[in-house]
This record gives structure tokens, sequence and C-alpha cells, in this order.
């Protein structure tokens, strides 16, 4: 449990305890991070009964109204807590049934301490690996469902050629010492020109990064939308360690990665994986000539993106979000509509 969580343990215990008194606590919430989070939750949330959402961040608060939902701000003092993050501390008391699944595919980066797990009734993982590896680690309330947030781009097809190539850069935060957008930032005005560039960032960007991209003529920063609307109809996707190349290959996008350098965080696995089923550069300079031949030859480790999207996920069907409400209705089966 983090600091913040053991420091606020015994006051939201005794709080929690002195209103179920009062009145027994029915009422089971979703815990919303960031507005990412709801890309996951709603092809579950659309097989239950609705219910609240709630966060401790304004900002996210204020994204979630512009998007049209309602959103209570914490403390709260659920009987259930639903959330798409390693986030128990955030309802620290023994008594809140907790449920969770990670807002992004497979680990990436080496997973947080098992102990974090513990607090969990149940948390959702992306394949059998994916759980494979968390009990490996000592995580013991797993369960391998698939990835609801693909659900909705089930025999996705594109829409319609768009005028030039549709390139997606995504980039894992600066400071995690696994990222290469320094490598290109401040360089997408050089490709414009030819392509339509559109940039999707880690929330935790230094500002300094999304400044720069922001203020580039002709790019488009994916701020508040889905990454995944844009990656379903770009023709080549950009990356470095962001586990958002695992819905790259789910959607089967030619993938051209960036060497970065081993840091502390790096999961030797996933570094096997990306040498594998992507095309990989150092230098800014071997940038376009890689899109060119993603772009003239698409079918070129598309074997290796259907093997690596077998490992991060179970059965892109379609169907994730029905099997884990299903899982979550046999803990609160009042939830079902």
């Amino acid at each position: 449990m983090v600091l913040s969580g053991i420091l606020l343990k015994p006051f939201y215990s005794l709080t929690w305890s002195l209103l179920n008194i009062f009145k027994p606590r029915e009422d089971t919430v979703f815990y919303c991070h960031t507005p990412v989070d709801m890309e996951m939750w709603l092809p579950v949330q659309k097989y239950l009964k609705e219910i609240p959402i709630v966060t401790d961040k304004a900002k996210t608060a204020k994204a979630l109204k512009k998007q049209g939902f309602n959103c209570k701000r914490m403390p709260v003092f659920p009987k259930a807590v639903i959330m798409c993050r390693v986030a128990a501390h955030k309802f620290p008391s023994d008594k809140v049934i907790k449920i969770g699944m990670n807002h992004g595919a497979y680990h990436f980066k080496k997973m947080t301490s098992a102990a974090n797990y513990r607090p969990f009734t149940l948390f959702f993982f992306s394949s059998k690996q994916d759980l494979a590896n968390a009990e490996a680690a000592g995580v013991t309330c797993g369960k391998a469902v698939g990835y609801p947030k693909l659900d909705p781009y089930y025999n996705f097809k594109k829409l319609k050629p768009s005028n030039k190539p549709i390139i997606v850069f995504t980039a894992t935060y600066d400071k995690s010492g696994m990222s290469a957008i320094h490598l290109w930032a401040d360089k997408l005005g050089l490709l414009t020109g030819k392509y339509d560039i559109y940039v999707t960032l880690h929330p935790w960007m230094s500002r300094k990064y999304v400044k720069i991209i922001k203020n580039t003529e002709g790019v488009k920063l994916i701020e508040e939308e889905s990454p995944l609307k844009y990656i379903a109809e770009s023709d080549v996707c950009i990356g470095d360690t962001s586990s958002i190349l695992a819905e790259c290959c789910a959607l089967d996008k030619p993938i051209i990665t960036w060497k970065v350098p081993t840091s502390e965080r790096t999961v030797p696995e996933i570094e096997e994986i990306l040498a594998r089923c992507t095309w990989q550069i150092a230098t800014f300079e071997e940038l376009e000539p890689a899109i060119e031949r993603c772009l003239a030859h698409p079918e070129e480790l598309q074997d290796e993106r259907k093997e690596a999207s077998a490992i991060f996920f179970d059965e892109l069907d379609g169907k994730a979000g029905f099997r884990v409400a299903n899982e979550i209705l046999k803990i609160l089966p009042e939830l079902k509509k």
C-alpha cells in the first residue's frame, strides 16, 4: 500500500464503519483516474446497471463532464469499487470490495509489487500469458478475460482512404527512461507535407514536449479523444515502449519502434517481442525510409504481429466486456440489469 493509503486508512475505515451503521453501504462506484479508463470500462458497463463515476482529479472531472459523463468527486464510501488501475489505496478500507483491471494492455513495464494487488477480490488480465506473468510475481486474485477496450473494433474496417497516409506517433512518459520522444518531438514539421500526423502521449509526459507538439503546424495532438479510433484508421504506427503498441498489433498496423536504452523497468519479453514484430530504428533520419517501406509492404511482419497479439490478448472476439461483466455479477449480483 502506498504511503497515502497507510495514512488515510484509519480515518477512512472509521468513517466507512460509522456511515454503515446509519445506512448500510449498498452502492458500487467506478473510480476513474483519467478519461482513458472509460475506454476500458464502457464496454463492460453496457452489460450492467449503470453505476456512478467518481474521481479524485479535478482535470478528470472536467474532461468527463465535457464528454457528457456525470462524475462525483471523492472521498466516497461505497460497498464496492471497480477500477482500471492498481489503486486500491484510494479506498483504504478492507470492507470495501475492490475489482480491478488494467487501463492498458499487458505489462510493457515491470509490474508493481504484488502486494498492491492483495486488496482486490478480483483483478482482470488481458491474456493467459499476462495472468501467468502476474501469478509468477505473486498475484493471486487474477483472471484472464481478454481486453474490453478493443471490443468496439472487432471486425473493424477503415472508413475510406485519406488524401495522405495517416501516421500515428505514440510515446510513453519521458521520465520513465523508456521513451524516445526526444528523438522526434521537434521534427514532426518535416513530415507534415507528406503525411497526416497524429500524436498520442502518456498523461505524465513533460509539458515541454506537449507544448512543442501543440505548436507544430499540421500535427494533431490527441488529448481528450480515444487514440484507438485514430490507430484504427492509421496506415503506420510509431512508438517506443508504450502499451498502445499492443493495440496496434491487434489492429494489424505496421509498426516502427525506436531503439531505447534498457532501464530498470524494461521487460525483456517486451524487448524481444518488439524486435520481432516491428521495424526498429535508432535515428530520425531512418524514419521516413521505414515509413515508406511500411506503406509499400504492409503485409511484412504481419505473421509476427499476429503472434504478438496472441500473447497480449485472449479472444479478440468483441465479447471481453461481456465476460468481465459476468465475472463482476458473481461478486455483485445486484448490478444485473
